[in-house]
């Protein structure tokens, strides 16, 4: 913004008349431009000086009325004589059915993007929390032969582990918690310095592809493979992510 144009702007914002972004952009100038506050001052204290010293007359009705009396009556548009009724009939159906189509297209694609809100937040918070809490696992263990078993015994299901490190996810522990109303397990793993929570229940569902959702400035993927569903969280980048998790949907050698 030139200095010139913030003068002009001046005007518009003492009168409460700029945009929110016009108006940002030139408090700006205006803090770090001496003149310029100046002026606004000065802008503001003549308003202030006019609403409190002028007169104000207001119009009686009589001369109201006279005045109104001069304005010629509105006149109703006519309608375009040159489009057949057909035509126009058939224009309004075809907007009509272009919003349907519209709303429906925005209907099968929204909910999509999306999807169970409430189960993503839970998962998010249960991330957030084991790495505010100092309880990121039950069991520390880079051993899947270890750690599953532990889960086995503590749960009413047997999670498959996977140890991934060759593929630069460090298993470093499990842990139970609980989400979307019953007992889950939390499988953890290490990607350089990011910490990986993947949470695994039994599920009635058939298998579904990944999806991929960011929340709350975590990227989180989910699936359902093998009669299990898989939820995976991290502050990870969604590239090494979805590598994670698709090393998770291949069946445990």
């Amino acid at each position: 913004m030139t200095p010139e144009t913030a003068r002009v702007l001046l005007h518009a914002l003492a009168d409460g008349e700029l945009d929110a972004a016009s108006a940002i952009e030139l408090q700006a100038e205006i803090a770090a431009s001496p003149a310029l506050r100046q002026e606004l001052e000065r802008l503001s204290a003549l308003q202030s000086s006019v609403k409190t010293h002028a007169a104000r007359f207001n119009a009686s009705p009589a001369l109201a009325d006279r005045l109104f009396a001069t304005l010629p009556e509105p006149q109703p548009k006519p309608i375009p004589t040159g489009i057949p009724m057909w035509w126009r009939s058939l224009a309004i159906g075809a907007t009509a059915t272009s919003m349907a189509l519209l709303f429906w297209s925005l209907s099968s694609i929204l909910p999509s993007r999306n999807h169970n809100v409430p189960l993503l937040e839970e998962v998010v918070s249960a991330h957030v929390r084991s790495l505010m809490a100092d309880h990121l696992t039950d069991l520390t263990s880079g051993e899947r032969h270890s750690i599953k078993p532990w889960l086995s015994n503590r749960l009413d299901f047997s999670p498959p582990v996977q140890d991934l490190a060759s593929e630069g996810f460090l298993l470093i522990g499990a842990r139970l918690d609980y989400l979307d109303g019953k007992p889950v397990a939390a499988i953890v793993y290490r990607h350089r310095q990011h910490i990986i929570n993947v949470f695994v229940w039994p599920s009635g569902n058939r298998d579904r592809p990944i999806r991929l959702s960011t929340h709350r400035g975590f990227n989180s993927t989910d699936f359902d493979s093998g009669g299990m569903s898989y939820w995976i969280v991290s502050d990870l980048n969604a590239d090494d992510l979805g590598k994670l998790t698709t090393l998770l949907q291949r069946p445990p050698t």
